[in-house]
């Protein structure tokens, strides 16, 4: 189950928590949408094409509306143009836990 593993796909830093994302693109955006136990990654699945940044800015804007997040608390930390990627989060690991857990309930 996604909630009880995702710790593992999360990073606390100075700046806030990093979430390692595996990306799939899919008929329909989605978050989580399961969890990569061999790369310790969150799975996202998004309805958009990596063309021109399309993808990119469906991940943000998924996970904005996910954890209730402004535009300025959330940015690619790495891998703009790769399927794994890191998501920069202006928030504490235990607060997006807690969130994705919620999901579960």
């Amino acid at each position: 189950m996604v909630s009880l593993k995702c710790h593992k796909a999360m990073e606390e830093t100075k700046e806030g928590t990093i979430i390692h994302l595996k990306v799939k693109i899919s008929k329909r955006a989605r978050f989580p949408a399961g969890y990569d136990e061999w790369k310790n990654r969150i799975i996202i699945e998004v309805d958009e094409e990596p063309i021109k940044g399309k993808a990119n800015r469906k991940i943000l804007e998924i996970l904005s509306s996910f954890f209730n997040l402004k535009t300025n608390e959330i940015c690619i930390a790495y891998g703009e143009r790769q399927k794994e990627k890191g998501i920069l989060v202006k928030k504490k690991k235990e607060e997006l836990i807690k969130a994705i857990e919620n999901e579960f309930k």
